[in-house]
């Protein structure tokens, strides 16, 4: 689709609505402080994002709505687009006083203006967006007697510079109630199915979601725009990729909107993406962030990068992930108001341009994990950025309840892992390091299915990239991940009475690292299981190794492992550890010059119409 030209903002600026000032969601997650400070929120009401509680500014009282949802993110404006000014449009039930607050990469905050807003409630005013290294503007609320924020808007001085329809998608496996109460988000927001052209469903389930009374119900309010798929289950990538085939075929759509569906969808963050990407400079794949489901008001990950070299996950900025905006909400946390750049976003929530997916072709075959990095990362290397966008997120339930390093995602977590570092650069020497440095910890904590699991993902993918295309690859995958017996799990009132132990917070690194773990091998295998069971409060690596007997809480804190010393899975282990990934090393070129040379095949969409249809 042709781009639309720039207005001269000297002559007639054109202005673009591209955020809306909202309340909670009716009947969501518990989490008003990501909406506002200060403020009274009552009953629903309709608004163009969905069923809203209204927000109310108490006699006497300032509401500040410099939080999550309602701060306007200036700095990420102003680096990804030509805008250079910002509009706040407020409509109040009556008179009040409004300030405008900015804030620097820093955190610094100045008030930038104090309006009085007539009987009419009525207020408009520009800021500019300021510097694009870090920075929100957002509005304070004091009112003599209570006001009602009935409408606000934020726009931009721009028109957009591409336009069409997105494509909403969700990939699921046995997940009816989430599908069900999204499916029910999106119908009750007006404004956002107006920029739909088609919800997708991808069911890859053991049984059939379309027969969950609930998502059938929810289904009813979308219809003649709802598409739902059953396939084989091809993992994340096969139904993602699924998803972009089916974009690629909606003449009226330039977007693709990725959603998991183990989510709560804030309608309002769909439509700022949308409206984000349709502004960038250049076509942008848009990242929502994730919030956590369990903890509503934490943000649990936002811009993500890749460690290059030794290729391993990495939040741009630690603290702005596990942050919690109850306990200090926006103004208050300096560390959140610098820009920070990603190279991917998770597929939680995650945006695409059909141009780039066009031109780049699908997501590689590795069935789950690592598919999300390497996308942005190809996408990178063809001019296409990733922008994580703040304000926007989903409820997500938190990797911090899944044990996936240790149960069977393990395997998926080294192969790919090893797949992607040989096609976008990796470090040999680094990587290996990386990987047996992850290896030793594993076994020194017993984990010792764990590190099985993670060495046949490495020789799974110093076989080359025929292994992940040859007919039923993905099923010998989900095989190998299967077959290995995972770790006991116990009621969690296993050892109840055992002492409970305890560790330093952090574990030995660096140098400290070799020594620590070469005293740690000589102890197990002096001691093996012996002794009583002990209870440890947190299942670290370091406090696990220490003792021959112990249990501890699984991630979701249901039940617990069991972690036994075995002398011959640490020597097997170990000795299976340092041959592997000197083999890796070795093999390295010669393989990922094969990675390469097969990837634009692996990822075509001619390749997954045959995986789709196999």
């Amino acid at each position: 689709m042709a781009a639309a030209p720039d207005p001269d903002p000297t002559v007639d600026p054109s202005w673009t609505v591209v955020q809306d000032v909202i309340g909670p969601l009716d009947g969501g997650v518990p989490a008003d402080v990501l909406y506002a400070t200060g403020a009274v929120f009552g009953p629903a009401v309709a608004t163009p994002s969905g069923l809203r509680a209204r927000t109310l500014v108490p006699a006497g009282g300032t509401a500040s709505f410099g939080a999550y949802f309602n701060a306007f993110p200036a700095a990420v404006w102003r680096h990804a687009t030509a805008a250079t000014r910002v509009r706040l449009d407020l409509r109040l039930s009556g008179a009040a006083q409004v300030a405008t607050m900015r804030s620097s990469a820093r955190g610094a905050i100045a008030e930038t203006a104090r309006l009085a807003v007539a009987a009419d409630g009525v207020l408009r005013t520009e800021l500019p967006l300021g510097d694009p290294s870090g920075g929100f503007v957002w509005f304070e609320v004091t009112a003599a007697a209570e006001v009602e924020v009935l409408e606000g808007t934020w726009s931009v001085d721009l028109a957009p510079v591409r336009g069409g329809l997105a494509v909403l998608g969700m990939p699921t496996m046995d997940r009816g109630p989430f599908v069900a109460a999204n499916l029910r988000r999106f119908a009750s927001a007006p404004g956002l199915l107006r920029q739909v052209a088609r919800v997708v469903v991808v069911d890859q389930g053991t049984a059939p979601v379309a027969d969950d009374p609930a998502v059938r119900e929810a289904a009813e309010a979308l219809d003649g725009i709802l598409r739902m798929l059953r396939q084989a289950n091809l993992g994340g990538s096969g139904g993602y990729s699924r998803l972009m085939q089916e974009a690629a075929l909606e003449q009226r759509a330039d977007v693709v909107v990725f959603l998991d569906d183990d989510i709560e969808v804030e309608p309002a963050s769909v439509l700022r993406s949308i409206a984000f990407g349709r502004c960038t400079s250049v076509p942008t794949i848009v990242g929502g962030q994730m919030l956590d489901l369990g903890e509503p008001g934490t943000v649990q990950a936002a811009a993500e990068r890749v460690v290059r070299g030794v290729f391993w996950w990495a939040a741009a900025d630690e603290r702005t992930s596990t942050h919690d905006h109850a306990a200090v909400p926006l103004p208050a946390a300096p560390w959140l108001h610098e820009r920070r750049d990603a190279d991917y976003n998770g597929w939680w929530m995650c945006q695409f341009p059909l141009e780039i997916v066009r031109r780049i072709g699908f997501v590689l075959p590795l069935f789950l994990k690592w598919d999300d990095a390497e996308y942005s990362l190809r996408a990178a290397e063809s001019g296409t950025p990733t922008v994580s966008l703040p304000s926007s997120a989903v409820w997500h339930v938190a990797f911090r309840t899944k044990d996936d390093s240790v149960e069977w995602q393990a395997f998926f977590h080294a192969r790919n892992r090893v797949v992607v570092a040989m096609l976008h650069g990796g470090a040999a020497p680094r990587v290996a390091g990386h990987s047996l440095a992850l290896d030793v910890k594993q076994l020194l904590a017993k984990q010792y299915p764990a590190a099985r699991l993670r060495h046949a993902g490495i020789r799974a993918a110093l076989a080359g990239p025929g292994a992940l295309d040859r007919p039923g690859a993905l099923a010998r995958a989900r095989g190998i991940a299967a077959s290995e017996p995972a770790l006991p799990r116990l009621p969690a009132s296993t050892a109840r009475e055992a002492r409970t132990v305890y560790g330093p917070s952090t574990g030995p690194s660096g140098v400290l690292l070799a020594p620590w773990a070469a005293a740690m091998v000589a102890r197990q295998l002096l001691t093996g299981a012996t002794g009583p069971v002990v209870r440890a409060a947190r299942a670290d690596w370091w406090v696990l190794a220490r003792h021959g007997r112990i249990v501890a809480p699984t991630a979701d804190g249901d039940a617990v492992f069991l972690f036994e010393t075995d002398r011959r899975a640490l020597l097997v282990g170990l000795r299976e550890a340092l041959l592997l990934h000197l083999r890796l090393v070795v093999r390295w070129n010669r393989t990922a010059a094969s990675y390469r040379a097969a990837a634009v095949a692996l990822a075509s969409p001619a390749a997954w119409a045959r995986r789709f249809s196999g």
